[in-house]
């Protein structure tokens, strides 16, 4: 049977006080006991010392035993329900009242106890004295009702904390669940796919702060990415939709003899579908690289040369569009990496700066810091609003959306290269201000 965590706070910390109470009841009355103990046996050794030191003062005043009646020190005995014999140092009985009291001592129930004091005088054992008393008799009534008014105090302690720890446990529960069930009624319109509600944190407990945050957190990210996903459906449609249509009609044409077949309308369906084709096998590359199944195939690369072979490939496009291209390449540099994914992630990265940049310069760096390859694309293209920052990562996502057709883009070049950097382990920051260019930094 499974209880909610209220009930199972409440019982526990019931139980954790009635534990508590129980263990300190019964060490407090152990200490008691000792303590009260002791003093009735101060108590006791008082009493016994009186007839002790009345017998001695008796001695030292007639010196002598012949003429002891005992019925003074009787009375004393009597008074403090205690018995006595009194024996000379040879054992021979002087005086004794326990003869009335001995049809008791076959009671088994009814104890008897005796302790032996000498009795000295000058400094000689004149005497010696065996004084008796019954167990009911150590303690007085004031004291066992003082040993019961203890006992009653313990209890009446015990009851009454119980008591006050109920509230308590209430009002802790209270402050520890409330939190807890609005995070489960936050959860619950998540699940069912509202993510527009943020939970307000109203717990004093740091954990539950941190659960509270980590959860609106998560409700943030899930809310862009489902942003993002039909906003990824709106753009793969368009980006398949418009050429389909367009082919589609022109095809039409032709069967309807309302165009011309010729060359020329031939090669430009043959260059749609290429594109279309080329975005299908853009998009499986993402697949395949962001699947569980893909393992790089690591080898020795030369990351200097590759850069470089890369970047001679750019520098006819750039002087004919008016740009410079500059680079700092440090000689020799080697990574392990598969080298296909290598030269496409800075294929795109180039690619892009040139695509971006109408006037200006794209400055190329690679050197090593800390013993780990980092490369440098910094160009002064078009650059990036802060809020686009966080999505030029995402499939079909265009910063200029505008210039997308033109420059031929899809949108996915960059989540390419996120992609393989990913599966690869490598770093990728961006730094970028509208109307300034950007920098890509890769860390290897």
């Amino acid at each position: 049977m499974k209880f909610g965590i209220k009930k199972q706070f409440i019982f526990f910390f019931i139980a954790v006080a009635a534990v508590s109470l129980i263990f300190l009841s019964f060490i407090l009355k152990i200490a008691i006991e000792k303590c009260f103990h002791d003093y009735v046996w101060t108590a006791q050794t008082t009493s016994h010392e009186k007839i002790v030191d009345y017998l001695q003062n008796y001695y030292s005043t007639f010196g002598t035993w012949k003429n002891f009646d005992g019925d003074e020190v009787n009375k004393l005995a009597k008074t403090q329900n205690r018995y006595f014999s009194l024996y000379d140092p040879h054992g021979e009985l002087i005086f004794s009242n326990e003869a009335e009291i001995a049809p008791c001592c076959q009671d088994p129930n009814h104890k008897y106890w005796r302790n032996i004091y000498p009795v000295i005088s000058n400094g000689i054992m004149t005497a010696w004295i065996n004084i008796g008393q019954f167990t009911d008799h150590i303690y007085s009534p004031e004291d066992m009702a003082f040993r019961q008014s203890i006992f009653y105090g313990i209890i009446l302690s015990f009851i009454i904390t119980l008591f006050i720890a109920l509230p308590l446990a209430l009002t802790l529960s209270s402050r520890l669940t409330k939190p807890i069930r609005d995070l489960k009624l936050a959860t619950d319109a998540m699940a069912s796919g509202d993510l527009t509600k943020n939970i307000n944190d109203t717990s004093s407990i740091n954990e539950i702060s941190g659960l509270v945050s980590s959860i609106n957190h998560l409700r943030k990210s899930l809310y862009q990415q489902e942003a993002l996903r039909k906003e990824l459906t709106t753009d793969v449609s368009h980006e398949l939709r418009t050429p389909v249509n367009i082919m589609q009609n022109q095809i039409e044409g032709m069967i309807d003899g309302v165009l011309p077949i010729n060359k020329e309308r031939l090669e430009w369906l043959l260059n749609e579908m290429q594109r279309l084709t080329g975005l299908i096998s853009e998009l499986e590359k993402i697949t395949q690289i962001e699947s569980d199944t893909f393992i790089p195939i690591y080898e020795d690369v030369n990351l200097s040369e590759t850069v470089s072979e890369i970047v001679s490939g750019f520098e006819g496009a750039v002087q004919r569009k008016g740009l410079k291209i500059l680079t700092s390449i440090e000689k020799d540099i080697i990574i392990k990496v598969q080298k296909d994914k290598l030269t496409q992630s800075i294929l795109n990265l180039i690619s892009n700066a040139y695509k971006f940049t109408d006037k200006g310069e794209i400055n190329i760096k690679l050197y090593t810091q800390n013993n780990r390859p980092i490369l440098e694309i910094q160009d002064t293209g078009i650059g990036i609003e802060k809020n686009d920052l966080p999505k030029i990562f995402e499939r079909f996502y265009r910063v200029d959306k505008s210039r997308s057709r033109n420059t031929g883009g899809a949108g996915l070049g960059l989540a390419i290269v996120k992609a393989i950097a990913d599966a690869h382990g490598w770093k990728i920051n961006v730094i970028s201000e509208k109307g300034k260019g950007s920098l890509f930094k890769i860390k290897f």
